[in-house]
């Protein structure tokens, strides 16, 4: 069933939020104390400050794809730079802003060191395009989501930045599902995105999403 826009909250993106913490940052707050920061902003269970400056970024990158799902915001490069813009605001100098080829910032993974070229705008919007032509819009979330995550466009939050670009475009199309990062299958997860990283092979990372990664709303 359609996700109707009115009704979705930040706590609604609790799974989303709670898994890219748990799984990219090292988020030691549980999730029942994740969902109550959402719910109320209450600080009462939160494990240290560095965990509230995570949780409060991830908290305003959901409502700002919550306000361009209900605005019925195009998925471009502008949305995806916005919606880093928000999810770096604690940590990154310049947040939504592209990073340069003089910034030198790539992944050290098992498999070797990933460091994918700087991006243009006009590159950006290419890639955001080219993920968008799945076979139905789950697909097409998690291309974005696999896509954006590779190509490192920004300084600091890519996966995170990646995850809820994937989202805002399942919420725009009222899908019904997000994408979240299984918890349980962390390690495996991030072995087959890196070996998406160094080898290009997309496949494995994103059939793990689709077996495990699209839940409904909390």
């Amino acid at each position: 069933m359609p996700v109707l826009m009115s009704s979705i909250s930040p706590v609604a993106l609790t799974g989303v939020v709670y898994s890219a913490g748990k799984v990219f940052n090292g988020l030691s707050t549980g999730r029942l104390d994740t969902e109550n920061f959402l719910r109320s902003g209450s600080t009462e269970g939160i494990a240290s400050r560095a965990d509230l400056a995570l949780l409060e970024d991830l908290r305003d990158a959901s409502r700002y794809i919550i306000d361009n799902s209900n605005l019925r915001g195009a998925i471009d490069a502008r949305f995806v730079c916005g919606v880093n813009s928000t999810i770096c605001r604690s940590g990154a100098l310049r947040p939504g802003q592209l990073r340069t080829s003089a910034q030198h910032i790539g992944v050290d993974t098992r498999y070797g060191r990933h460091a994918p070229d700087a991006m243009t705008m006009e590159g950006l919007q290419i890639l955001v395009d080219t993920s968008l032509t799945g076979r139905n819009v789950f697909e097409s979330s998690i291309n974005l989501f696999v896509s954006l995550a590779r190509a490192q466009p920004f300084e600091d939050g890519n996966k995170r930045t990646a995850l809820f670009a994937a989202n805002g475009l399942l919420l725009v199309s009222g899908a019904g599902y997000l994408l979240t990062i299984p918890v349980s299958r962390a390690d495996e997860f991030n072995d087959l995105l890196a070996r998406a990283y160094v080898f290009g092979d997309l496949s494995g990372v994103s059939s793990l999403l689709a077996d495990d990664g699209l839940v409904p709303p909390d």
